[in-house]
């Protein structure tokens, strides 16, 4: 894994392809597209409101922290994917199988970006804020 830092994110580069559904409890987090085409679940396959997607590069998913999501296909063969993080946070990965109430509450803490992570101090994000419920 390569870790770079850019503006006010942590950038991590990894070969990992996270097929199982996982989400994470410390930090937002920005997947940029770099390669390829896949099909990517957004809200764990169990949950009848789940967004499967298919992405490609060039496309940016702005995943707030507690969202479960995974790899479901990679169409292509070639799919590659970045991860990015807002400087300071360490990002956990949590599967969801056991001790989920304290994973959540630590969530409910977070607050939201502080700029937008593509537009800086204006841009979508900032103009939508997720609601906790």
């Amino acid at each position: 894994m390569t870790s770079l830092r850019v503006s006010i994110f942590s950038l991590s580069v990894s070969q990992f392809r996270y097929s199982t559904t996982h989400f994470h409890s410390t930090t937002h987090e920005v997947l940029c597209i770099a390669a390829g085409h896949a099909n990517l679940c957004f809200g764990g396959e169990d949950n009848p409101g789940r967004i499967v997607a298919e992405v490609g590069k060039g496309d940016v998913i702005i995943l707030p922290a507690g969202v479960a999501h995974r790899l479901l296909q990679d169409i292509d063969g070639d799919f590659q994917m970045v991860g990015s993080y807002p400087k300071g946070k360490s990002w956990d990965i949590y599967y969801g199988k056991q001790d989920k109430e304290d994973k959540i509450s630590r969530i409910e803490d977070l607050g939201w970006f502080t700029k937008d992570p593509i537009y800086g101090d204006s841009g979508p994000v900032m103009c939508t804020l997720p609601s906790v419920s």
